[in-house]
């Protein structure tokens, strides 16, 4: 278990680091789109869009690594103060309730993109790219989320009651 726990960790950081890269190519795209625009009079219609979806593929692709790095928002008004035990119970309560969440995302949101491969889905505007990749980012990114969460959720059950790290 404790090999596969770590291939998700690794999945998840290596993902990150490579999602990490995108950031410098929405900068590109902003600053070329500056200087085309403000400069040369000549602004694109493909940059506006093209930061977007890129900005929406590191959003949703780097979600498992930002969960592997505890980057989530979490209210720790009265979490902190729990003991160990109390805080993987309320992780346990609070992972059935994303499991319903992480389903929605990942069940429909491979059906969105089902169809959107199926037709060939483009965006539509001016530049017209084709928008599958995006769709299909959706439910890859919910997946790594979700299987880092599930790690995490047993790793602390684990560690709470068995008295050992995962």
């Amino acid at each position: 278990m404790k090999k596969l726990f770590q291939a998700v960790d690794r999945i998840n950081d290596r993902f990150g680091n490579i999602i990490a890269y995108f950031n410098i190519a929405v900068v590109g795209i902003v600053c070329y789109e500056i200087v085309a625009r403000y400069v040369f009079n000549a602004p694109t219609v493909w940059a506006s869009e093209g930061m977007v979806m890129l900005s929406g593929f590191m959003y949703v692709l780097a979600g498992g690594y930002a969960q592997l790095h505890k980057r989530h928002v979490r209210i720790d008004i009265l979490y902190s103060r729990l003991r160990p035990k109390a805080q993987a119970v309320c992780d346990a309560l609070a992972f059935v309730f994303f499991c319903f969440y992480m389903y929605a995302l990942i069940w429909h949101g491979a059906l969105f993109a089902e169809e959107s491969v199926t037709y060939l889905e483009s965006s539509g505007t001016p530049w017209d790219p084709i928008v599958f990749p995006a769709k299909i980012a959706v439910p890859l990114g919910g997946l790594l989320v979700f299987l880092q969460m599930t790690v995490d959720v047993i790793r602390k059950l684990y560690s709470a009651f068995a008295g050992q790290e995962v």
